[in-house]
């Protein structure tokens, strides 16, 4: 893939083939604020290999910023369903995940879908102050919309 070598420079056959090179490359373009080139990278890593939730999870922030609400969706529900079975060592994860697929249901007008996802993150992590508000926040505003449209 030419691109990838076009990106980073030099040649990196080896190293392309190597998920944690490709996720480092990615996270590098992402502090760069090159969303683009990390969406690019994170991609790649996932075709080599499709079951690390990391991989789906950054890439998602990656489409958020973009505007790429319905493609961090997707990535959020591929790493909750690879974040199995549920434990403690990946909880913090799961809320994570949960809150950030939360906020691009939000940003996709899909409010009680973003507070299914926050009431879940909440529950996993009920000393997270965070998560309280945004939930209260959902809350009131569906509650606004369904008094808005009853009227």
């Amino acid at each position: 893939s030419s691109g990838i070598n076009a990106e980073y420079g030099g040649d990196t056959k080896e190293k392309e083939r190597n998920p944690v090179w490709l996720a480092d490359k990615a996270s590098i373009f992402y502090k760069q604020g090159n969303f683009p080139a990390a969406i690019n990278a994170y991609s790649e890593a996932i075709n080599i290999s499709s079951g690390l939730p990391k991989l789906y999870i950054n890439r998602a922030s990656a489409y958020i910023v973009l505007n790429m609400f319905e493609n961090a969706v997707t990535d959020c529900s591929q790493a909750l369903e690879l974040l199995t079975p549920p434990v403690e060592r990946n909880r913090m994860s799961r809320v994570r995940t949960l809150a950030k697929r939360g906020s691009a249901y939000c940003q996709l007008d899909k409010l009680q879908q973003a507070l299914e996802d926050y009431r879940l993150a909440q529950q996993l992590a009920p000393e997270d102050q965070n998560l309280r508000v945004d939930v209260s926040l959902l809350e009131n505003k569906l509650e606004f919309n369904t008094k808005t449209i009853l009227q």
